[in-house]
């Protein structure tokens, strides 16, 4: 029954560019919605599997939207030269936000699911609307503090203020290949990333990662990580102080971009916050490479909540 569901992808004008959203269910009847902000790379088809699953599970419309230019968008769609500002962290925020004021009327009560850099958006989007339109806030994997100083930040930062010619020029050439042999290359990729869970790869991480390495998308992405890592230090206790009550954080035990320390240091900040957790699954932070599934589970328990 599952399988049968299929997702709605559309692509319309959101804050100057041309935006890929995949929708499973409507908000007609229900009057409640599940939004995904992806990480980054922020193309939304690397969560299909995951918004499925949970859709079917929860039976809640969920929705999900890429990062503006982080993913590919049809010719037939067509082409409108975008502002540029709208690249940065701050432009991604305001793009998210300008998707729910047109999109999503305001009667609809929000659930926003934030991953990894998502959950830093979707904490600054709770600051800005209006708290009787959202539900809860659900930071999965979240990096909302000392993003260079992590492990991964450590020796990424560095590549991405001064080897960003580099990273370029291999996605050109990778473009240039014949898109049969791109799919070669991306399966065994991932194929091999997946061993510790075999078969559990789904079609949909595939479909991203051609986004991933398209020059236009990737730039992109590149320039919003380097701002990332600048701008997501220290934590913002006072705005995580402030919407304490509608959040809910979900820790890697082996993630390399927010340490389990960051669990303990939320933990000693909130003791008596029940919606701090760390995960016990074993789950990666890029969950959506071979757990979205169980991830969706354990995401429609706690919709059950609300």
């Amino acid at each position: 029954m599952e399988a049968e569901v299929e997702g709605v992808h559309e692509y319309p004008l959101i804050h100057s560019i041309h935006t890929h959203i995949i929708k499973y269910g409507s908000i007609d009847e229900q009057r409640r919605l599940v939004l995904v902000i992806p990480g980054n790379p922020g193309a939304v088809e690397f969560y299909d599997e995951f918004m499925k699953t949970l859709h079917f599970s929860s039976k809640w419309p969920v929705w999900g939207l890429s990062h503006a230019g982080h993913s590919i968008v049809p010719r037939r769609v067509g082409w409108k030269s975008p502002d540029h500002s709208v690249f940065t962290v701050t432009g991604q925020i305001e793009h998210k936000l300008s998707f729910i004021n047109r999109f999503v009327p305001d009667d609809v009560k929000i659930v926003l699911i934030g991953h990894s850099i998502g959950a830093h958006v979707v904490l600054e989007m709770l600051d800005i609307l209006p708290s009787e339109r959202v539900l809860e806030g659900m930071l999965l994997f979240p990096t909302i503090e000392k993003m260079a100083q992590s492990p991964q930040g450590r020796w990424l930062t560095p590549l991405l203020r001064n080897m960003k010619w580099l990273f370029m020029l291999i996605a050109a050439f990778l473009w240039l290949l014949p898109y049969t042999m791109k799919c070669r290359m991306i399966d065994y990729v991932f194929d091999k990333r997946g061993r510790r869970f075999p078969g559990t790869i789904a079609p949909c991480i595939k479909q991203g990662a051609h986004s991933a390495i398209d020059p236009y998308c990737l730039s992109n992405t590149l320039h919003m990580a380097n701002l990332e890592m600048q701008e997501v230090d220290e934590i913002n206790e006072g705005l995580v102080r402030k919407h304490i009550d509608k959040t809910r954080y979900y820790y890697g035990a082996t993630d390399h971009w927010c340490p389990k320390q960051h669990y303990y240091d939320m933990k000693e900040r909130f003791p008596d916050h029940d919606k701090i957790e760390l995960c016990s699954d074993g789950f990666r932070h890029a969950f959506i490479i071979d757990a979205s599934r169980p991830m969706a589970a354990k995401v429609s328990e706690w919709l059950k909540l609300l």
